[in-house]
C-alpha cells in the first residue's frame, strides 16, 4: 500500500537515488536529463522549488512529483507558454521501475491537479524530451497539447512544451 507525504529535506539521499534508478533508460539513451546523475543537493535544491509529494512504500520512496508555480525562472526565460502569468509546472516526475503500472504517476498527477486548482493557477505545463515518447505520450492521455520546442542549455536534446488549462480536481 503506497501513501502520500510532502518531501522532506531528510527524504533526499533515498530520492536522488530513486530518480537515478527511474531515469537510468533515458541517460542509457543517451537523454542527459538532470535527474539521470544529479547530486542530493541538487535533489534538495529542486524539490525546495515548489510543492513536492511523495508516494512511499513503508519508508522505500516509489514516486515523486514537485509542482510549481510560478515555473522557476530559468524556464520562464526559454518559454513563453511558462513565462504566461498562472501556470503551475510539473517537474521531477519519477516512478520507481520497480513499481511502474501501478498507477502512481495518475495518483500524484491528481494531487498536482487538485494543488493548482486550489492555487488559482490557470494551466498547467511540463516539459520533457522530444525523443522520450513515451513519457510524452502519458503527458498526451492527460490532457496535455504541445506549444512548442526549447532547447534545454547542456542538453544533448530538445525538449516538448506541453500545457493544458487547469482542470477541476477529480
Amino acid at each position: 500500500m503506497y501513501r502520500l507525504r510532502p518531501f522532506e529535506p531528510a527524504d533526499a539521499p533515498d530520492l536522488t537515488a530513486m530518480l537515478h534508478r527511474a531515469y537510468a533508460e533515458l541517460g542509457a539513451g543517451g537523454l542527459n536529463f538532470t535527474a539521470v546523475d544529479q547530486t542530493e543537493q541538487t535533489t534538495l535544491r529542486r524539490a525546495d522549488t515548489g510543492a513536492s509529494w511523495l508516494l512511499v512504500d513503508g519508508t522505500r520512496i516509489a514516486a515523486a512529483l514537485t509542482m510549481t508555480l510560478p515555473p522557476h525562472e530559468p524556464l520562464r526565460l526559454l518559454s513563453p507558454t511558462a513565462a504566461a502569468p498562472g501556470r503551475a509546472w510539473l517537474n521531477q516526475m519519477a516512478v520507481d521501475p520497480a513499481d511502474r503500472g501501478r498507477g502512481l504517476a495518475s495518483r500524484l498527477w491528481a494531487v498536482a491537479r487538485k494543488r493548482a486548482h486550489a492555487e488559482g493557477a490557470s494551466h498547467i505545463g511540463v516539459d520533457t524530451a522530444l525523443p522520450a515518447a513515451h513519457l510524452i505520450g502519458i503527458y498526451t492521455a492527460w490532457g496535455f497539447v504541445p506549444r512548442e520546442t526549447i532547447q534545454w542549455p547542456g542538453k544533448t536534446y530538445r525538449s516538448t512544451v506541453m500545457e493544458l488549462p487547469t482542470p477541476a480536481p477529480a
